[in-house]
């Protein structure tokens, strides 16, 4: 009988034990999908899209508070699914190459933070109950070999806060996570920004001169690609 008891009450205790974890990764999935559909389909849409944003930005390049509104729009949307490549347009065409490529890093760097918080935040505890075991050896792989693979995600078309959300779900340390990417966002941050602000020199500028940094600038987002597979040569 008490055997049969002790099962019972563990039996008992296992969804009262998920229904916490279960809760906050509901509340994810219902953010992620209202999002979703705000930036697709209500009003809000019509003001995100490339265009619109670049009008706007444009009319309030000269007010100082424009840069603290780049990045807000970056922390705030990025977790929710907003792309990232046209806000780095707008930050590289308004605010030109140098200063546009600071706030452009500071903007994805604090998207990709704040998407990590929400994700660990509402669903890390989810999956560990989910995964156990498997999700350390998960973990202990990241610690291990993961620092340059999540460097070297930052360079391929995968979609920015996919990478943000599977971070945090595998356990990823928010230390190694937010270090990686920054070196993983500066290089191809500043690539992507340059290249926006050529785009805007060939309206006024040399052509042959512009031609010549968009196609330096392609080169360089190539040659990303293998960067980190190289310094993780040599330190090996």
């Amino acid at each position: 009988m008490t055997g049969r008891a002790e099962a019972s009450g563990a039996a008992e205790a296992e969804p009262t034990s998920l229904r916490g974890p279960l809760l906050r990764f509901g509340i994810l999935i219902v953010l992620l999908v209202a999002g979703f559909a705000a930036l697709r389909w209500s009003p809000l849409a019509e003001h995100l899209d490339q265009e619109a944003l670049l009008t706007t930005f444009r009319d309030l390049a000269a007010n100082p508070w424009a840069p603290v509104a780049l990045i807000a729009i970056f922390a705030a949307l990025c977790p929710l699914g907003l792309p990232v490549s046209p806000l780095v347009l707008v930050g590289g065409l308004v605010f030109g190459f140098a200063w546009g490529t600071l706030w452009n890093f500071l903007g994805t760097w604090a998207g990709a933070a704040t998407s990590f918080a929400v994700a660990r935040l509402l669903g890390h505890d989810l999956v560990v109950r989910l995964a156990g075991r498997r999700l350390e050896r998960v973990e202990h792989l990241v610690e291990r070999h993961g620092f340059w693979a999540l460097v070297r995600l930052r360079f391929v078309p995968i979609p920015y806060a996919l990478v943000n959300y599977a971070a945090a779900f595998a356990g990823v340390r928010p230390g190694v996570f937010l270090t990686a990417t920054a070196i993983g966002l500066a290089p191809a941050i500043t690539l992507y920004t340059w290249f926006a602000a050529a785009l805007f020199r060939a309206a006024t500028g040399d052509r042959l001169e512009v031609m010549l940094q968009l196609a330096a600038a392609l080169v360089g987002l190539f040659l990303l690609t293998f960067l980190p597979r190289l310094l993780q040569r040599s330190e090996s």
